[in-house]
């Protein structure tokens, strides 16, 4: 009797083990993020830290992102399989021979709610775009959506480009580069713009961003057309992952600053316009834009930049 009662503690005990594992159409998908330090990605953020991708299957190794512009390179080496790209970072790539496409919107640079701004030294007065000519500007990379949108801005107001000097400098530098007279100005976004605002280092000058479109897509969630294509149920996945991330956020506004708190050592007071759609008018801006500063050099149909 006691051998019997053994045997059957022993398959019970197999059973519920064997419940217990995942099925094989469970398996968890893996791939590497690659996620910036701006409060635009707070979403990303949320899905690892509170276990949402892992609710949608997902086995998510999230990295961190100083410069964009090293992503097309990093997607097509195999190093992540979905990163943040800007539109200027997946046109350029496409127009160079890469098949990049963007999977989502990350998030919407709007004019009530502008994520960057050119600041300027307040000894230097600066009032008029003219009074740039000369100066030394500091933007994230050359080719960067903020570079090229300067561009934009200067010559619609009849600066050339050419005659403001930029000079490529990480956000974590620019302000003491500012302080040190080392620059006249600098295209920092948030938490990087709050910063140098508040240490004295540099003013608010113009919102060039929303001078050149008051709401466009900043940047977008991007990988290979290949991968994109072997691994369409992963990408419902993380979309959906997402969208949960952003219902936590407004649901639990205290949690989400811990973790922005956590991750990025800042916490957006405003909080950035989350976006996931895209439409073919969102590349076409950027499209265009890449066109007049003279960086593009075939034509590209933005629908065919967004994998559906």
């Amino acid at each position: 009797m006691i051998v019997k009662n053994s045997l059957l503690a022993a398959c019970m005990v197999a059973a519920i083990a064997a419940l217990a594992r995942p099925a094989a159409s469970e398996t968890m998908a893996k791939f590497n993020l690659g996620v910036g330090v701006a409060s635009d990605f707070i979403t990303a953020y949320v899905a690892k830290d509170e276990g949402i991708f892992e609710k949608h299957r997902l086995d998510v190794t999230v990295t961190t992102v100083v410069n964009s512009a090293l992503m097309p390179a990093a997607l097509t080496g195999g190093s992540v399989q979905i990163a943040i790209l800007t539109g200027p970072n997946i046109i350029l790539a496409n127009d160079g021979g890469l098949d990049l496409v963007a999977l989502a919107g990350v998030a919407r640079i709007q004019k009530n709610n502008p994520r960057s701004n050119l600041v300027t030294r307040a000894a230097l007065n600066i009032t008029k775009p003219a009074d740039l000519k000369g100066k030394k500007i500091g933007i994230p990379g050359i080719n960067s959506s903020l570079d090229l949108v300067l561009k934009k801005w200067l010559l619609d107001r009849g600066v050339a480009p050419s005659e403001v000097t930029e000079i490529e400098t990480p956000f974590a530098q620019m302000t003491d580069m500012l302080k040190g007279a080392q620059l006249d100005g600098a295209m920092p976004i948030e938490p990087a713009l709050s910063r140098v605002v508040d240490s004295g280092a540099a003013v608010k000058t113009f919102d060039v961003q929303s001078d050149v479109n008051p709401d466009f897509l900043g940047s977008f969630w991007a990988s290979t057309r290949d991968w994109a294509e072997q691994n369409r149920a992963t990408i419902a996945a993380y979309r959906a992952s997402l969208l949960d991330a952003w219902d936590f956020i407004k649901a639990h506004p205290d949690e989400a600053a811990a973790i922005e708190k956590k991750r990025l050592n800042y916490v957006d007071p405003r909080g950035p316009s989350i976006a996931l759609d895209i439409a073919p008018a969102d590349f076409r801006f950027w499209v265009d834009l890449c066109q007049q500063v003279g960086v593009l050099h075939q034509p590209l149909d933005p629908a065919k930049l967004i994998f559906r």
